[in-house]
């Protein structure tokens, strides 16, 4: 590669390793970061988990953003742009630093092809994001898992100052495993030797399997509990609680709707006193502010009367669902559903049904959508009122029309489709 090339040729390039790229372990993502000398040296926060991993990660970063930590946080996938997955201090990565840093990345993929080293793209992504990383001088870095966890690229950053797992679910289940006990062993191949690792709440079979792993690795295991949730007040925006981890929290705003959102914020409190009891200076005031102050889209979102929810399992959709029946009983609602063919199940069908009695089903812009007529006549099934629509703007308008003046619209089912819906309605990455 001689040419220098732009943001979006960069990403163009990164996306085009698809058919080009072939995982092999850890290796890749080890030599590409060998290559770049961009492991990272500075505290790293690792976290892994089939839901919430995302908000556990966004408020994670806001805290040490608050508390005055030039913070770098990588997740995915992106909702709108790519430059997302890549932030520093909360804003998304400038194309001028991406483009600068990804030419490099590029480069040293092209090198390492001559020793039949051949990167997939969430290879090339994540060694993109520590270059950014260590080009930009951050002083914290959270990274999220991006599939389960022992053969992740993120997992190839040796050295986390804490590790953590959020909710696990069946996902992925075509690479992870069928069981939930098979997709924890997978997640817990982030515990690391010696280093602490905050868990959410876990059926016994899964935290069974969380504590042979951190007994293996010698790393101390913090489980949550719903104990720790002293009061809680619900409402539509979020939550007021207080909580109780290794410190205790007074009248803390969550400004992520959702009982859920709850239950991860305990693992934030985790990770934080976990950094604390590691010598690292983090003010309650900057815990109070950073949640308070936490922006993580596509998470029950509200634009006027429309709910916008990435949830994109069954797992995530319960948590959805919970929600809608708990703030929304009494209020006239449509769904707008669009989904991924692969991530279909029985239970996440259900949920969604009960969430409204009328549905507008759209087809999201990627290769695996199932397309919005052949999930009108799954949801039909489930005895809804459905109409399939031509386009995710048709579908909008349609299930606004079908909400009525005092009616709410939500919109789930695909990260995909739910951020192509954002930019439909005027919001910026």
């Amino acid at each position: 590669m001689t040419e220098y090339l732009d943001a979006r040729q960069v990403i163009d390039r990164i996306h085009g390793a698809i058919g080009d790229g072939s995982k092999n372990g850890l290796d890749n993502t080890r030599k590409l970061i060998g290559m770049l000398d961009c492991a990272p040296r500075v505290p790293v926060i690792h976290v892994a988990g089939t839901n919430g991993k995302g908000s556990t990660c966004a408020m994670t970063a806001s805290v040490l953003k608050e508390a005055g930590y030039r913070t770098g946080l990588y997740t995915s996938p992106f909702l709108q742009i790519y430059n997302e997955r890549i932030r520093i201090n909360g804003t998304p990565v400038s194309d001028d630093v991406l483009a600068r840093e990804g030419n490099r990345v590029l480069q040293a993929a092209e090198e390492l092809k001559k020793e039949g080293v051949f990167a997939t793209p969430f290879e090339l992504g994540t060694a993109l994001a520590l270059r950014v990383f260590a080009a930009e001088n951050v002083e914290y870095i959270v990274l999220e898992v991006g599939m389960g966890g022992r053969l992740d690229p993120t997992n190839a950053v040796e050295h986390p100052s804490v590790c953590a797992i959020t909710a696990i679910g069946l996902d992925h289940m075509q690479y992870l495993g069928d069981t939930l006990t098979a997709i924890a062993g997978e997640k817990a191949g982030i515990i690391k030797e010696g280093v602490p690792v905050v868990c959410h709440t876990q059926p016994p079979e899964v935290e069974a399997v969380f504590r042979a792993a951190a007994e293996r690795k010698h790393a101390r295991l913090i489980m949550t509990d719903p104990s720790m949730i002293l009061k809680e007040e619900s409402r539509r925006t979020g939550t007021r609680a207080d909580l109780k981890t290794a410190a205790e929290w007074k009248d803390l705003w969550i400004p992520l709707p959702g009982k859920h959102q709850v239950t991860n914020t305990l693992v934030v409190l985790g990770i934080i006193d976990e950094l604390r009891a590691r010598g690292t200076d983090i003010p309650d005031e900057a815990v109070y502010r950073g949640i308070a102050s936490t922006v993580w889209p596509a998470r029950a979102e509200w634009r006027g009367a429309l709910l916008m929810d990435g949830a994109h399992n069954a797992q995530g959709v319960t948590s959805l669902a919970d929600y809608v029946q708990r703030e929304l009983q009494d209020t006239p609602r449509v769904l707008l559903t669009g989904v991924l063919k692969e991530k279909l199940s029985d239970e996440m069908l259900r949920k969604l049904a009960c969430m409204a009695r009328t549905a507008v089903t759209v087809t999201p812009d990627s290769p695996r959508a199932m397309a919005a007529s052949e999930l009108a006549e799954i949801l039909k099934e489930y005895g809804m009122n459905v109409t399939a629509a031509g386009s995710i703007a048709e579908g909008l308008q349609t299930a606004r029309e079908l909400a009525g003046e005092h009616g709410v619209v939500i919109a789930t089912g695909s990260l995909y489709f739910v951020g192509q819906l954002r930019g439909i309605v005027g919001l910026k990455p």
